[in-house]
């Protein structure tokens, strides 16, 4: 009889344990495409990769001598951290996004890896290029964002990073004080930007097509933008 009921218990809980797992998948299919095909298709996964490894070889060819600081400046959210989980749980909640929930969740430190990042990021060291994260997110959460990188082994204490103080402060701001070497680069001096990564047009200096795959790295990202 004693066998029977801890058998009973048993099939209880590994009946439990398939239904939410069967119920996780059914949420999952019922995504919308754009963020089923970010977390679950292999085109996104492979995608990311090939943009990195272009990136990669074309950095790999500099071989001038300069007496400038050579510099990658990379975006963070949705190219070299993925916060789709953010994206599917404003949708379950039939929220959009508000600045509120997204700190929320930068300190919360659960954004992963976007494929390839790490070592491409590793390869830029390795060639004694600086990692500048140019992002919008906001300077006050500059300690959870780092401590989110440090975790997913992508953050060198050698990094620096510009994000966002206020609305007025603009990544074109930014993006001229990393070429002047003034505001909060002005220790470092000039920088002689070799490759620009991001999700957005945004992201980027203004640029000619020949740019594209040579200094300019867009990545795929059908989540959001203005678009």
């Amino acid at each position: 009889m004693k066998h029977s009921f801890f058998s009973v218990i048993f099939l209880s809980f590994a009946f439990t344990y398939v239904l939410l797992v069967d119920l996780f998948s059914l949420e999952e299919k019922k995504l919308p495409n754009d963020l089923r095909w970010v977390r679950q298709s292999m085109e996104y996964k492979s995608l990311c990769v090939q943009i990195y490894c272009q990136a990669s070889k074309k950095i790999s060819l500099i071989n001038e001598i300069s007496e400038e600081h050579l510099a990658v400046v990379v975006d963070l959210d949705e190219t070299v951290l993925d916060n789709s989980e953010y994206q599917v749980e404003r949708l379950k909640l039939g929220l959009n996004f508000s600045q509120d929930s997204w700190s929320n969740w930068v300190n919360r430190k659960r954004s992963t890896l976007v494929p390839g990042a790490k070592k491409f990021l590793k390869r830029v060291r390795e060639l004694g290029i600086k990692v500048v994260f140019l992002s919008n997110r906001m300077h006050a959460n500059l300690k959870p964002t780092k401590e989110n990188l440090r975790t997913l082994g992508v953050l060198s204490e050698k990094d620096l990073f510009l994000l966002r103080r206020d609305n007025s402060d603009t990544k074109e701001i930014r993006r001229a004080e990393i070429l002047s070497g003034t505001g909060r680069i002005s220790e470092i001096g000039p920088m002689k930007v070799v490759a620009y990564l991001g999700d957005q047009m945004g992201d980027f200096p203004a640029h000619h097509p020949k740019d594209l795959g040579t200094s300019v790295f867009i990545f795929p990202n059908p989540m959001y933008g203005k678009w």
